[in-house]
């Protein structure tokens, strides 16, 4: 049978959602980097059929989904760290990843958050307005980051959910276009 739509609907229905994601990032003000660039789809033979597959940068899913905080308190605040993100199918669901679980790789956190501030060049500077020591200011935001936890901006999760509204529909047509021309190839042998 042939499969030539089916595969064309495939990976032009991939590239939609790696548009989408794409421009879901730069809305939600992380775009323009490593992860924007990273997302790709493809579309590979299994068996019979066929697999979409899509890709990305390790960290663009702590930044779909989140990050839960360890929780706890900052100066006289009892913060929680619990963080949601939004499914594909428009569910809130609690974010499956944690700060303090110990999967994590030791110091990646106040690592990127170095990076950060050297990438966008801030000078820390105290309350009474003396400069700061970089060193302090990593401090400071890591452990902010590691009580709240990070919020999931579900960019991809979002570009997914957009595409399943026509995806059945557009599926079926190609699937109907290759019955038809399988049908027609048989018939003129």
């Amino acid at each position: 049978m042939s499969t030539k739509n089916v595969e064309r609907f495939l990976n032009s229905y991939g590239k939609e959602v790696v548009k989408r994601a794409r421009e879901n990032l730069v809305a939600a003000g992380k775009g323009g980097g490593k992860l924007e660039k990273s997302i790709e789809s493809k579309v590979v033979k299994f068996g019979d059929g066929f697999v979409l597959q899509w890709s990305m940068a390790d960290y663009g899913a702590f930044v779909d989904k989140g990050v839960k905080g360890k929780g706890g308190k900052i100066g006289k605040k009892s913060i929680g760290g619990r963080r949601y993100y939004t499914t594909w199918e428009g569910k809130r669901k609690d974010s499956p990843f944690k700060f303090g679980s110990g999967t994590g790789k030791k110091g990646g956190l106040r690592k990127g958050i170095a990076s950060f501030i050297r990438k966008k060049g801030l000078q820390p500077r105290s309350k009474g307005g003396q400069y700061m020591s970089t060193k302090s200011l990593v401090f400071l935001i890591s452990r902010s980051v590691y009580i709240r936890g990070i919020h999931g901006v579900s960019f991809f999760q979002n570009s997914l959910r957009f595409g399943m509204k026509t995806f059945s529909a557009r599926y079926g047509a190609a699937i109907k276009q290759d019955i038809i021309d399988t049908l027609r190839d048989s018939n003129n042998k």
